[in-house]
């Protein structure tokens, strides 16, 4: 329980906010520098404010890193939203573009903000080249050491807490009968709609889920090859609240764990609707807590990686931003209960990211606006 002072500080910290919001304090002006910075000293950035909870993360690029570093203070963790992905940082082969990457990692050095490395393996975003190199399993598989070799130790192990070192491997919705069958990996054959695009391999059709089992282990030999004793490895995934995906997410781990694989944690991608959650709050809530309960009794640590709330609205009614406000506030309020192990030998809750800083192009999706106010849901995320 937090204490009464605390509760007060919590109070403060939001009337800081409504000060910001009506325009007392300005951002990128003296006025904000002055008086916000001393606000958010006194009554608590969010990431002192879950200090004794979890990581609180969002995901921005090195070119936002200006537009955003006031707000950015309100969190110990970041996410290159794309900048360490293959096809950005070797477009052609032994041809490296480390720059945007490197930029983010500096900054972030120099913040003393951690990184969530994203992503190692992913069937987008992938340079045609390796499509062209990888003719049968064995290259394929070599690529992959080859790239999560180079990547890992050129980024190193200082700021970067944790990899996503596969990403998205499993059918976007699974169903009974794919689960029984065991027919749970996303490949070509099955999901034609996501592989007629540009820069998508599918490693399936090339290692079977081999390429799974072969990403981690070579992860793990890096890490400690090189003395990444603190970094962990994280399976990255969409959807694993919903009841038939986490069973066949697990059903993956367990498959795992069976070779010998060393694996960490989840990432539970928070690409959320607003309406999902509106037209069965109990059942919503009821899946999201059940996942996160079911993948930390096997011993993983969860992360919400990429967290956002679409609302379907390009300017927010009051009454939406309320509702916005509540799923946020739910989601919080899960991921605190389980930030500390609730049996022995269970994983916990260790970071929530959002997919963004604030709103921007219309999107109602973040805890600020596009202007960088605060909105409803930042007072549901710290009132407890």
């Amino acid at each position: 329980m937090f204490s009464v002072t605390v509760r007060k500080r919590k109070k403060l910290f939001r009337t800081a906010f409504t000060l910001l919001a009506s325009g007392v304090l300005i951002f990128g002006g003296s006025l904000f520098s002055a008086c916000a910075d001393d606000a958010q000293r006194h009554y608590g950035l969010l990431c002192d404010i879950y200090s004794d909870y979890f990581k609180i993360g969002a995901a921005t690029s090195s070119d936002m890193l200006n537009h955003e570093k006031d707000l950015l203070a309100n969190f110990n963790s970041i996410t290159s939203t794309y900048e360490m992905k293959w096809g950005v940082i070797e477009p052609q082969s032994s041809k490296y573009n480390y720059g945007g990457a490197d930029r983010l990692l500096q900054w972030a050095s120099e913040q003393n903000i951690s990184v969530r490395g994203h992503c190692l393996v992913w069937y987008r975003n992938v340079p045609d080249w390796v499509a062209e190199t990888a003719v049968n399993k064995e290259t394929a598989l070599a690529l992959i050491d080859s790239h999560i070799r180079k990547t890992m130790t050129h980024f190193g192990g200082e700021n970067i807490y944790c990899w996503d070192v596969v990403n998205e491997a499993l059918h976007d919705s699974i169903t009974k009968e794919q689960l029984e069958s065991g027919n749970i990996y996303r490949n070509a054959k099955d999901d034609e709609r996501h592989f007629a695009r540009d820069g998508v391999f599918d490693w399936y059709a090339a290692c079977g889920s081999d390429y799974i089992a072969r990403a981690f282990k070579t992860a793990d030999q890096v890490c400690d090859e090189n003395g990444y004793t603190g970094m962990q490895l994280f399976y990255n995934d969409y959807l694993l609240n919903q009841p038939l995906k986490r069973d066949a997410c697990i059903q993956m781990v367990k498959e795992l764990r069976a070779e010998g694989v060393r694996i960490d944690g989840i990432g539970m991608q928070a690409h959320y609707s607003l309406s999902s959650y509106t037209s069965d709050k109990r059942g919503w809530i009821k899946d999201f807590e059940a996942a996160v309960r079911a993948y930390t009794e096997l011993g993983l640590d969860v992360n919400i990686t990429e967290l956002d709330i679409d609302t379907g609205e390009k300017k927010l009614s009051e009454k939406t931003e309320k509702l916005q406000a509540e799923m946020y506030g739910k989601i919080f309020y899960i991921c605190r209960k389980y930030s500390k192990p609730w049996k022995n030998g269970a994983g916990c809750i260790t970071g929530v990211t959002t997919w963004g800083v604030k709103d921007s192009d219309g999107n109602c999706k973040y805890l600020f606006d596009s202007d960088g106010n605060p909105k409803a849901a930042i007072d549901e995320i710290t009132y407890f």
